[in-house]
């Protein structure tokens, strides 16, 4: 019992300890919010003897201790930490730094710990402190630390030498890279997605001097060399000698060739910023290389301008991080070296995460398989499908993503299909019907100023890279317009008219150019399938990427719109009909209010749109009508009930038209 009883007033005194330190650090807070001084003030300035270096510190305040993270004491290590450097600059502190390349420690440490690597020397250190009497209190706990992505072992921060671009120090009597880079972003540069530009001048803002050098075994390297007196020997002709060594030989020859082997060409005389009596015999190599980003970021002078393919380049395309990165690293270079930005537009994309929103990768096992995608949905499926993206955020992407974008790619294949299907017989240079002769109140030429209008649009999204408002436009127009309203209403006259009748030959003529004009549209998104209908339709020879095509040119009549919403009001009339068992609306007929006598000139092609036998325009009529035609004759060849069709020599009932183009 008096076990128990001591037991819970422990626990309660535990408690009770535990709610005076959340009061202390409540108080502290808010001593601190208040701008009052807090009790670690008064440690500033102390003094304290190293407990195994001869060495004496002082103890400083720094902001970014708190309460929440470590002991609130911590040591200053300006050679290995930002915020430990900087707190050096303030006070003065040399930025020491007894860690070497290879992880252990220099001869500036007591001798039991040098060349011993670092992770030896922590459990030493530990033991000297606890035998010299002292270490208090020591306890091994996990905490979070930074490591290297790719290795996924801890990463030591070290201050080394290392080779800068000052972004903030101005040069050729103007302002420095940063200025030059905001006023090129703010007035220069183009931006898709817009909110791209704030960003890129964020990053621009809060970037530091660019750290050019890297220390690995592999790279471009920065052409240094180190003169006998321990300076550095890099000239703008030195660079210039070494750059056509790197041209002739390529950059291993660096690692290979002598320093007089590789200023063979280099001529000290004509160099104002050569040292005096440097003899390149005399030079050691040094082995920094560059940064990769510099390396990617001078690709518009390596590729484009050093060919002359064109500078600035027209667009720049990559992800939303690449703010910081390739965007930057590349408007630098092009600023310091030319003036100019590199790029005209900037194009940023999201990224790619699976149907939950998580981002995708093979460690996680939710990343697709391009090479079973390509082989399940085709390329040009795969491409319909990034086209049909909202490009500026991140990228939903699953198998059912696809399997719906392939459908609709299928789809636009079936109007191609459909299109050239028609022209088996059509010989552009004998039958074609030049379009000023076409109708506009007519169906060919509603359906060719809708096409005019499409294209305008597609093109004009395109130039905007508004690759999704294109596909929509493509899509809608294949869908809506050819298949399911022009197709349906001239399939008629293309199938039961006589072969080289006026009529079929306009109807041709309007096919043959909607299918050319959709080659050309859809070829940016579905290149191959373009292409493969180009060739049908215009010969083996033909190159849909060369064609020339100055864009289709042509006015419907402006009452179309009124006339389609007509059509609408009869499709629902039909539904309506079915109840009195009006099934085909081929056996029916139509009569439609015309209040103002506007739609008169409509009237030839009114019933194929509607996909009735015959239609009328009727002045004073209040709504639509649908006429039983089910007890007239039917045309056994086109299946129309037109008021024509009468018994004819062969023994078949057939319209007039048909039975003409029998030529019976």
């Amino acid at each position: 019992l008096l076990r128990e009883v001591l037991e819970v007033a422990q626990a309660q005194r535990v408690v009770l300890l535990r709610q005076v330190t959340l009061q202390r650090q409540r108080r502290h807070s808010a001593r601190r919010r208040d701008g009052l001084p807090h009790h670690g003030a008064r440690l500033a300035g102390l003094t304290y003897k190293h407990p195994f270096c001869d060495r004496t510190g002082t103890i400083l305040l720094a902001d970014y201790v708190t309460l929440d993270g470590g002991t609130g004491l911590v040591h200053t290590a300006p050679g290995h930490g930002a915020d430990d450097y900087r707190t050096g600059l303030r006070e003065g502190l040399e930025v020491y730094c007894p860690v070497t390349e290879d992880g252990t420690y220099d001869d500036s440490v007591p001798e039991w710990m040098r060349g011993m690597s670092i992770w030896e020397a922590n459990p030493r250190v530990t033991e000297r402190l606890r035998e010299s009497g002292h270490l208090f209190h020591d306890h091994m706990f996990t905490h979070s630390y930074p490591h290297d992505w790719r290795a996924k072992t801890p990463v030591v921060f070290r201050a080394t030498e290392q080779w800068f671009i000052g972004v903030d120090r101005t040069f050729d009597g103007g302002g420095s890279l940063r200025d030059r880079a905001r006023h090129s972003v703010e007035s220069e540069v183009s931006f898709v997605p817009e909110w791209g530009r704030n960003r890129m001048l964020g990053m621009l803002d809060s970037r530091p001097d660019w750290c050019l050098s890297r220390q690995r075994a592999w790279g471009l390297p920065i052409p240094a060399f180190r003169l006998p007196d321990g300076s550095v020997f890099l000239t703008a002709a030195s660079v210039r000698a070494i750059a056509g060594v790197f041209r002739a030989r390529g950059s291993d020859a660096w690692f290979l060739e002598t320093p007089a082997q590789l200023l063979a060409d280099y001529d000290p005389a004509s160099d104002p910023e050569a040292p005096a009596g440097i003899d390149p015999a005399s030079l050691e190599k040094m082995y920094d290389i560059f940064d990769v980003w510099f390396e990617s970021g001078s690709s518009w002078n390596a590729v484009a301008r050093e060919r002359d393919l064109g500078f600035p380049i027209d667009l720049y395309l990559e992800g939303s991080d690449q703010h910081r990165g390739w965007f930057q690293a590349s408007l630098l270079p092009a600023l310091g070296a030319t003036g100019a930005p590199p790029f005209r537009t900037l194009i940023t994309h999201g990224f790619m995460v699976d149907k939950d929103g998580r981002k995708m990768s093979k460690s996680s096992g939710n990343a697709l398989n391009v090479e079973e995608l390509l082989k399940d949905f085709g390329a040009d499926g795969c491409r319909w499908w990034v086209s049909s993206l909202a490009f500026d955020g991140d990228v939903k992407v699953d198998k059912e993503f696809f399997r719906l974008a392939g459908e609709s790619y299928r789809k636009i294949r079936n109007t191609l299909r459909f299109l050239l299907s028609n022209l088996h017989d059509f010989e552009p240079e004998r039958d074609r019907v030049p379009l000023e002769e076409i109708e506009p109140h007519g169906v060919d030429g509603w359906i060719l100023g809708h096409a005019a209008q499409v294209e305008r649009h597609v093109r004009d999204a395109l130039h905007r890279y508004a690759f999704r408002e294109a596909h929509l436009a493509l899509f809608d127009f294949c869908n809506d317009a050819v298949s399911a309203t022009y197709c349906v209403a001239v399939k008629d006259r293309l199938y039961c008219d006589a072969p080289d009748s006026p009529r079929r030959r306009r109807c041709q003529t309007t096919v043959h150019v909607l299918c050319d004009l959709l080659c050309r549209l859809l070829a940016p998104f579905v290149p191959h399938t373009a292409a493969e209908a180009f060739t049908e339709l215009h010969g083996a020879d033909a190159r849909l990427f060369e064609s020339a095509h100055l864009g289709l040119s042509f006015e419907s009549a402006p009452e179309w719109p009124a006339v389609m919403a007509q059509m609408e009001g009869v499709l629902k009339a039909l539904e309506a009909a079915k109840e009195r068992g009006i099934e085909n609306p081929l056996d029916a007929g139509v009569v439609v209010p015309d209040p103002e006598d506007r739609f008169l000139p409509f009237l030839g092609d009114f019933a194929d749109l509607c996909g009735v036998s015959r239609a009328r325009f009727l002045h004073g009529l209040g709504e639509i009508e649908v006429e039983d035609l089910r007890e007239e004759p039917r045309c056994e060849r086109s299946w129309k009930r037109d008021g024509t069709v009468s018994l004819r020599s062969d023994g078949g009932m057939l319209s007039e038209r048909d039975a003409q183009a029998l030529g019976l």
